[in-house]
């Protein structure tokens, strides 16, 4: 008695191997985006660290105080979670509310003023 007894080959349709070669398309796209993510966050953190170095070089600051620094923006949100949440806002326009994600109102096209250096990012 062979061991394949029972076992039937399967043979995929024109429709699985596109379902396949979807999947991974979609799979090299989610790669290719982490890397490019993991890119930009190693540039940030080099950023992050010269510019904390020039503080310290600068100024009599603690290493403790720019850890209380940062507790204090992840509170501003009411959630300690080791990030900074946008907030929806209302537009001053039409007073719908506005995507944190987009500057422009995406119900009048009201384009809303850079209020810091950080909202665009």
């Amino acid at each position: 008695m062979s061991m394949f007894n029972g076992f039937t080959p399967h043979h995929s349709s024109p429709l699985d191997d596109q379902l396949d070669q979807t999947a991974r398309h979609q799979s090299q796209d989610a790669r290719a985006e982490l890397y490019e993510l993991e890119e930009r966050m190693d540039k940030l953190q080099l950023v992050c660290m010269a510019m904390w170095e020039v503080i310290k070089e600068k100024t009599d600051m603690t290493e403790l105080e720019l850890m209380s620094k940062v507790q204090e923006l992840d509170l501003r949100d009411g959630v300690v979670d080791g990030k900074v949440t946008r907030t929806v806002k209302d537009c001053p326009n039409c007073h719908r509310r506005m995507s944190p994600r987009h500057k422009r109102c995406l119900y009048c096209g009201h384009e809303e003023l850079v209020a810091s250096a950080f909202d665009g990012i």
